[in-house]
């Protein structure tokens, strides 16, 4: 069976435009998805990132304004592949930032896979301290310490997907490479936010620790991708309205 990867937006957050690319249209707000892939067609499902907790325990926790309607929870978006939350065997995140991390209680059945480098810094970060979740980090070390696997450095995860680091957004951020019948997929996470203006204009987003890191990545993307997928890329879902393969 062929690997297909399906955007599912689990919610979205309010940003400035200056965020998504470095300096750019500062003071103009606009509301960005926080987008998970699910991959089929592997042993198991695959889910690519967690989005955020509740939205306004998240607002509360960080400031930053969310929202989630019935239609975006986990359970109605996989629905709509005919799965349920269960189901999921695999979650692998490309980093622990609060908007990627939220739902991991959801899916009690899935191997946690993430960057050993990317773990130790979320449990004592740097600034801006709130954006590794006080919550949902400590779930990674604690109640869900025995459905983690600790990655260290580039992997091929299963066939057909492997995962890159980047570094860049966060310090071990990492995406994948997902081969599926069209050509190379890249599921991004945040080395862009936006292909237009990221990867397309290569102009890096708003927040990173590394800018050296954050271009190479940018570059690495656009050169090897036939399908780019970041994590918060509205256009994502007018591109590919049947998903990728």
């Amino acid at each position: 069976m062929s690997l297909a990867i399906h955007p599912l937006n689990l919610g979205e957050v309010e940003v400035d435009f200056s965020f998504v690319a470095w300096g750019t249209d500062q003071g103009r707000r606009l509301w960005i998805p926080t987008t998970s892939y699910l991959i089929t067609g592997a042993e198991a499902p695959i889910l690519v990132d967690a989005s955020f907790r509740e939205a306004g325990q998240f607002t509360a926790a960080s400031g930053v304004p969310a929202r989630r309607s019935g239609d975006q929870a986990l359970a109605a978006q996989l629905a709509k592949h005919d799965l349920e939350p269960a189901d999921v065997g695999y979650l692998v995140h490309t980093h622990l930032h609060h908007d990627h991390t939220g739902l991991i209680d959801e899916m009690p059945n899935a191997k946690i896979l993430v960057q050993r480098e990317e773990l130790r810094y979320a449990a004592a970060p740097l600034f801006p301290f709130p954006f590794y979740d006080r919550v949902d980090v400590p779930k990674l070390v604690g109640p869900s310490w025995d459905r983690v696997e600790l990655l260290d450095g580039d992997a091929r995860l299963f066939p057909g997907i492997r995962a890159v680091v980047t570094g860049g957004h966060s310090p071990a951020h990492q995406m994948l490479y997902v081969e599926v019948p069209s050509g190379t997929a890249i599921v991004a996470g945040d080395v862009a936010y936006r292909v237009d203006v990221n990867v397309k204009g290569q102009v890096p987003m708003g927040y990173f620790v590394s800018l050296e890191d954050t271009m190479a990545a940018l570059g690495r993307v656009a050169r090897d991708g036939d399908h780019v997928l970041p994590s918060h890329d509205s256009a994502i879902y007018e591109r590919y309205p049947d998903g990728i393969a």
